[in-house]
């Protein structure tokens, strides 16, 4: 594109990215950019975006990109990369905040914190090896979320560039400091739809003293849904409760995991609780660092991959409908309702098909991972009409002209 040598003129050399940059993010979408710009910092971000609104030219922003949906768009496009936006700018562990770049890798950061005894309380899946721009664009929390809240809870400023080149920067670094909307939360989760991230600062939590992990096994994970909800019924609040089947880790059983976190004797009188209330015993996981990797990513890794949503208590039907797809494997998160399958191939009809008794029970599906960009487009939940007029509505307010292309179109 002729449009790359206008935008090099505005932007340093190292800001402009190599042909082996644009093969690796068309590995990762379906199809090569035009160019790749590496900026670092959220001017040179603007620039970026000032110029493809000038260009006419979509603008496509990812970290490793190990999430990015296929495009859906032959038009030519730019990818910006954001692993220069790099490195933990304000560090205030007696305020137990953290600022840093988008592109920081979340376990470089979780190494930073536990040096001072604190950590990122959030699981999901590959979580060490994301972005933390990324982890806060996909709003992903983990199961984790049970005991310390949404990721979007601990998100307490951020800069954001908008489609159409503004610099936001939203928040700061204390828990209340949102006067009016509360735009913060409208950003996590918002795909990039309506910004690129270039920094954020996020709450830490101190470490916990004891982090136990129970285990109970069971036949199945329908023999295991209702002892789930009587986790979730407990007169405690364990960290997380997870259903997982067929794991290694327990013997290709399929087991109910729920973790603890505290001082020894709470946790301690935590556990005698929980017993009581559930009325049966768990065992004590010997090694709880492994399994808890091993809990974060299971069922992640398939060729393709689903997620269901539903309210806790239809938990067995919506494992009963996925069962009949036969999963290579389950994750489930007990607490919210969320049900991760992994499938090495898939009937596309019957995914139809479960996907539309899920939906029947007052759930929704996404299918998050696929071989075929058409199977992502076709499947899953659809927004309503007045969803769809809100979602462009915003997309209106912060990308006027539409340069943003978070694969959606």
């Amino acid at each position: 594109m002729k449009g790359s040598d206008a935008l090099s003129a505005l932007l340093p050399p190292e800001a402009m990215g190599a042909s082996s940059d644009a093969d690796l993010v068309g590995a990762r979408v379906g199809r090569p950019p035009a160019f790749v710009v590496k900026p670092a910092s959220a001017e040179e971000v603007s620039t970026v975006m000032t110029w493809a609104n000038r260009e006419g030219v979509g603008v496509l922003a990812m970290a490793s990109g190990d999430r990015a949906d296929p495009l859906r768009s032959d038009a030519p496009y730019v990818a910006v990369l954001t692993g220069r936006l790099t490195g933990v700018q304000q560090y205030e562990p007696a305020d137990l905040t953290i600022t840093a770049g988008a592109g920081s890798v979340v376990g470089d950061i979780d190494r930073e914190l536990r040096a001072h005894g604190q950590w990122l309380p959030f699981d999901p899946a590959h979580m060490a090896e994301r972005s933390l721009g990324g982890l806060a664009a996909c709003g992903d929390s983990g199961p984790l979320w049970m005991g310390y809240g949404a990721l979007r809870n601990h998100v307490l400023g951020m800069t954001v560039v908008t489609g159409d080149g503004r610099i936001l920067r939203l928040g700061g670094r204390v828990v209340k400091n949102v006067a009016g909307f509360d735009l913060l939360k409208l950003m996590v989760g918002s795909r990039g739809s309506l910004g690129v991230i270039t920094s954020l600062c996020v709450r830490a939590f101190p470490t916990p003293a004891v982090d136990h992990v129970l285990v109970r096994k069971g036949a199945s994970l329908g023999d295991l849904t209702e002892l789930a909800g009587l986790v979730g019924t407990a007169p405690v609040m364990p960290a997380s409760c997870v259903l997982l089947d067929r794991c290694e880790a327990f013997d290709d059983e399929p087991a109910l995991v729920v973790r603890l976190h505290g001082a020894e004797r709470t946790v301690e009188s935590d556990r005698r609780s929980l017993e009581g209330h559930a009325g049966v015993a768990f065992e004590t996981a010997d090694l709880p660092d492994r399994l808890v990797d091993v809990m974060r990513d299971h069922a992640f890794d398939q060729p393709a991959v689903l997620e269901a949503c539903a309210l806790p208590s239809r938990l067995g039907e919506v494992l009963g409908a996925l069962e009949e797809l036969q999963p290579a494997a389950v994750h489930v998160d007990g607490y919210g309702g969320r049900v991760r399958a992994g499938f090495p191939t898939f009937d596309t009809e019957a995914m139809e098909d479960a996907c539309r008794t899920v939906e029947r029970l007052g759930g929704s599906t996404r299918l998050v991972r696929a071989a075929s960009s058409a199977s992502l487009t076709a499947l899953g939940s659809k927004p309503s009409t007045d969803e769809v007029d809100l979602i462009r509505l915003l997309r209106a307010s912060f990308d006027p002209e539409g340069v943003l292309w978070p694969a959606h179109r």
